[in-house]
């Protein structure tokens, strides 16, 4: 039986409530849970929140290899982290209404369009205390709910049904 990697009791895979979040390690729902509350966050978890956003918001197909190689890129030449990348991407296809073809399949829009994007976000918080925290929130929580989706118990089926 697999043991949870934070509480490290064994989980019961017919009778808990456990999920897989990487090949072989295993946790209790709620040690997940206060697992990724207790951990600090880092620009690194912002790279799948960026795909995610591609995929499940704009519906797009993408290049992988060509938009990590952006990515990188825009850290090391342009000091825009993936945090920055992920809200200028959010305003200029999402608040903006460009079409994805202006972005070629990649991630390259963003150096032309990061300080227009830096300063709607920061008008934003002027604005409304407290809403880039909140948005920040939604993210999260919309996280939480994908990962229970991906982990929801299937039913096993019994050939002798058939």
């Amino acid at each position: 039986m697999p043991v949870c990697r934070e509480c490290h009791v064994e989980i019961n895979k017919d009778k808990d409530d456990w999920i897989m979040p990487s090949k072989n390690y295993y946790y209790h729902r709620t040690c997940y849970e206060t697992w990724k509350a207790r951990m600090p966050e880092t620009d690194d978890d912002w790279v799948p929140r960026i795909y995610d956003f591609l995929a499940r918001d704009l519906k797009v197909s993408y290049n992988y290899f060509m938009c990590e190689q952006q990515r990188k890129k825009f850290g090391k030449d342009y000091k825009i982290n993936n945090k920055g990348i992920y809200f200028t991407l959010k305003y200029f296809y999402e608040i903006k209404g460009n079409q994805w073809e202006k972005g070629h399949g990649g991630l390259g829009i963003v150096p032309y369009v990061f300080e227009d994007a830096k300063a709607y976000w920061v008008a934003q918080e002027r604005q409304r205390h407290g809403f880039m925290k909140e948005l920040e929130n939604q993210i999260k929580e919309r996280e939480v709910i994908r990962v229970k989706r991906s982990t929801k118990k299937r039913e096993k089926y019994n050939l002798d049904d058939i």
